[in-house]
Formats: C-alpha cells, sequence, structure tokens
C-alpha cells in the first residue's frame, strides 16, 4: 500500500469514528490544545452511568478540531538486500464547524460545513517538511444526506472540485446517519471500572475497517466521571486493535482516553495512540513499514 494512501485510511478512520454527529496532544493540534487541570473537575462516582441522547434541531453547530501525526519507517527488500530504508513523517490538522440546516425524523439532513483550518504534511507535497493548506481551507460547503449518498456543493450550490469534493467526503462520511456507538451505549448501565466490550461489526463499521479488515478488540473500561468544558461526561480508557487484510495488511494496536457526554452520548474529546505496522510482498519484494500514530479530537457543541 503507498504510503500516502495509508495515511489516507487513518485519516477517514478518525472522520468515521468520532463523527461529529457525535482528539488533541500539543504535538499533533498546538493550536487547539487545552490544558486538562483547570476546565475538568471531577463529578461524584457513586452513581450507576446511565447515557442518553439529544434531539437534534435546526440550528444546531458543533466545532470539531482533528489531528493525526504518524511516523514512519520503511524497509524494502528485493533478492535479500536492501533496496530501500526511509523515514517519512505526516501530519493533518483540521477544525471544521458544522451548522444544522434540515431536520428530517430527528437526524440531520442537510447542513453547512466550513473549514477554517485544514492543513497536511505529506510526501506528495513539493516540499514534504512542510505543512500546506488544503483545498477546503477558508471555504465553506453544503451537504445533503439523500439515502446512502452525501450531496455536496460549494457554498453557491456549484459542484466543487475532486479534490475539495474527496476531503469533504471523508471528514463527512456519517453525516445524517445513527450514530452506533451511541446508540450502543443507550443499552447499557455501567459503573466505574466496568468494560464494555463493542461489538466488533459496530466498531468495523465506525472505523472504515469493514472494506479493509477486521477489528479485532474495541473497549471501553469507565475510568471516572468528570466534568469537561461544563459538560458531564464518562472517561473511558479505549482500547483498539484491528488487522488489515490481503490487499491492505494493516495493523493497529491503539489506547488512550475518550469523554463522552453522558447526557446525549456525544464524543466530547479523545485522544489515542500506539503502533502500527504493515508487511507485504509484491512481485518478489518485501515491504515492512512501522511507526507510531496519535488521533485527537475535541468537539464543541452549541445546541439551540
Amino acid at each position: 500500500m503507498h504510503k500516502t494512501h495509508f495515511f489516507y485510511v487513518l485519516l477517514v478512520m478518525v472522520a468515521i469514528c468520532f463523527p461529529p454527529a457525535a482528539f488533541a496532544e500539543q504535538t499533533v493540534l498546538p493550536t487547539t490544545y487545552t490544558a486538562t487541570a483547570p476546565f475538568q473537575k471531577p463529578v461524584s462516582s457513586t452513581k450507576t452511568v446511565v447515557f442518553s441522547q439529544q434531539t437534534t434541531y435546526v440550528g444546531d453547530r458543533v466545532t470539531q478540531r482533528v489531528g493525526m501525526e504518524l511516523g514512519l519507517h520503511t524497509v524494502i527488500k528485493q533478492a535479500g538486500q536492501i533496496a530501500n530504508d526511509s523515514k517519512t513523517a505526516m501530519r493533518s490538522r483540521q477544525e471544521r464547524e458544522i451548522e444544522v440546516l434540515e431536520v428530517t425524523n430527528g437526524q440531520a439532513r442537510r447542513a453547512r460545513v466550513s473549514y477554517p483550518l485544514a492543513r497536511e504534511m505529506s510526501p506528495e507535497n513539493p516540499k514534504p517538511e512542510i505543512e500546506v493548506s488544503q483545498e477546503v481551507e477558508g471555504k465553506s460547503y453544503l451537504i445533503t444526506r439523500s439515502g446512502t449518498q452525501l450531496l455536496i456543493t460549494d457554498s453557491s450550490g456549484a459542484i466543487p472540485t475532486r479534490k475539495e469534493f474527496e476531503i469533504v467526503l471523508s471528514s463527512m462520511e456519517n453525516f445524517g446517519k445513527a450514530n452506533p456507538l451511541a446508540e450502543f451505549l443507550l443499552s447499557q448501565e455501567i459503573q466505574i471500572g466496568d468494560t464494555l466490550k463493542v461489538p466488533t461489526e459496530i466498531a468495523a463499521n465506525m472505523m472504515g475497517f469493514d472494506k479493509m479488515g477486521e477489528v479485532e478488540k474495541f473497549e471501553l473500561r469507565l475510568e471516572e466521571l468528570r466534568e469537561v468544558d461544563g459538560r458531564q461526561c464518562a472517561l473511558f480508557y479505549a482500547t483498539i486493535a484491528t488487522v488489515g487484510s490481503t490487499q491492505a495488511p494493516l495493523r493497529i494496536v491503539a489506547t488512550g482516553s475518550v469523554a463522552i457526554e453522558i447526557a446525549t452520548g456525544r464524543t466530547i474529546e479523545a485522544t489515542l495512540k500506539g503502533p502500527v505496522t504493515m508487511k507485504s510482498i509484491e512481485n518478489g519484494v518485501f515491504y515492512n513499514t512501522s511507526g507510531d500514530l496519535l488521533m485527537a479530537v475535541q468537539s464543541y457543541y452549541r445546541t439551540k
């Protein structure tokens, strides 16, 4: 698998796993980092936690900041000799603002999405070590859920460029759909120390690995109840392990914290990190890639 496509797959995974209907470490998202101590305080941890959902209304808004950093070391061998030994650093930062314009049967159907920030550092850039603006930065788009399709136009109703379309689609793929993790949590009653084993079919669909491979494990252990940005949240320790397909032999083992608002089931913030590996053989050439992945998301909701 090409390195850039490998990185793109991980970006899609983050967008799907933590949708806006629903992470931030300083090295990944320096402009959005928030120190936790002054703004987060523990709340009572003696009760059973029962999650709820909140109806979506026209005018609801969310600002979501997403970041990813990936360092890769690739060794290519041919005829028993090392043909290439290289290191690559990739980074992506995105801030998007979503305003709901239309609601059908309790689900957002139409929205305006804007991208105040969209930057990427990639081997395909003219200067791979420099972070550059993506085509959507500073622009707004109109998106509409129509069955399984997501219709996308620019702010004037015209068809955007193919690159813009792909970026918007990858970041908003789950818009207008039910949040499977939130629906799963609705059926749970948990206490501090309990571990939820998220069904693999839910995890696979959420993360986009139903097309790439299998999710071996997705567990959420409730660590504490904590107020985050004025919202009462359940703070989970998450473990996600995946194994790729023959075409995409990607393996990820990521752990970290996930804060989910109790009253809505929305993911407020999350940070996941861990090793990634990929080994493959193509026409007698051996590819061995390993690295470290960091993903972070923060969401700020303003409801009617």
